[in-house]
């Protein structure tokens, strides 16, 4: 019976996941890199981020910030910088009450310019805002839009946001699958782009004074070139059920035949991806879900594997023999 349920599930749920493809610009897994999985190949360029336990527990499965250096570039490109509207889906663990720690991203980074869509705080209030700017040269309340929510940022605690910036009088915040309230402000121009990459983990909101840096985890970042809809939201938040999602874990057996380092992956469903990672972060294998994996190049020992489905992951350890 719990077999059958959960086909019901993986079934109900494989529209929805081709749905909210369309449009997906980027898709960032943090599985121990900033590669991009969205098919685009969009990938990221990781400057002193490290790698470190998801929210499930999994190792090396959500990116660090350490909030003095660390960030990662998207490709610079124009496919990356687009008209309005934009969404975003992301996993975040905030690990400071300093507002300067809290400027997650921007599409555009530049010191000393207004431009690109950016997810921060208010920095008197600890709540979470999105803004974009119009590309002027200094940052006033005249060189932007921004959307701050009714929300107060909670240290130390994992949460999933989506922000949808639309236009100006036009924007979403949604945390943990809740839409939060909140108010406009800002009578800046049309949402303009610098000649530099967006950014994750940084940036600049005073001139003349160094960029601020996120400090913290972010886990399974998505940015679509489009507004997604209140039945995608929600299927963001639905694709398995905390009890049905346990259920699969305990079904998946992976061991390993001795002598030949093939890798046996038992599972009643298929996976979208296989991550497998050695003891030092460093992931030796990286593909689709197969029944059999050759690992006959790595060293007998202990290792990792990460199986994803719809954003859900099931880690397993096992032995290589």
């Amino acid at each position: 019976m719990n077999k059958i349920i959960l086909l019901l599930i993986f079934l109900g749920t494989g529209a929805l996941a081709q749905n909210i493809n369309n449009g997906l610009l980027l898709e960032y897994e943090f599985d121990g890199n900033a590669d991009d999985s969205s098919g685009n190949e969009y990938h990221g360029t990781n400057y002193r981020t490290s790698f470190v336990n998801d929210r499930f527990g999994n190792p090396f499965s959500a990116a660090f910030f350490n909030g003095i250096d660390s960030y990662i570039d998207l490709p610079n490109l124009l496919e990356l910088k687009p008209a309005l509207p934009v969404s975003f889906s992301f996993w975040i663990r905030y690990d400071s009450n300093d507002y300067k720690d809290r400027d997650v991203f921007n599409t555009s980074f530049k010191e000393d310019e207004s431009s690109g869509v950016v997810f921060n705080s208010q920095a008197s209030t600890g709540k979470y805002a999105v803004n974009y700017g119009d590309g002027s040269s200094i940052y006033t309340s005249a060189t932007r839009k921004t959307y701050v929510s009714n929300s107060v940022i909670e240290v130390g605690e994992w949460h999933h946001v989506i922000g949808i910036v639309s236009s100006g009088l036009n924007m979403k915040i949604y945390v943990d699958c809740a839409e939060i309230s909140g108010t406009y402000s800002g009578s800046g121009g049309e949402l303009k782009y610098s000649d530099t990459p967006g950014s994750i983990g940084r940036h600049d909101r005073d001139i003349g004074i160094p960029a601020n840096y996120f400090k913290g985890a972010l886990d399974d970042f998505r940015y679509w070139n489009r507004e997604l809809t209140q039945k995608e939201v929600e299927s963001l938040c639905t694709y398995l059920s905390a009890s049905n999602f346990s259920q699969v874990a305990q079904d998946v057996k992976v061991y390993s035949i001795p002598g030949t380092g093939v890798i046996k992956i038992k599972s009643s469903i298929d996976f979208d991806k296989v991550a497998i990672f050695n003891t030092l972060g460093e992931r030796v294998y990286y593909g689709a879900h197969a029944s059999d994996i050759h690992l006959k190049r790595q060293a007998k020992g202990i290792y990792f594997v990460k199986l994803s489905f719809n954003g859900q992951i099931i880690s397993k350890k096992f032995a290589l023999l």
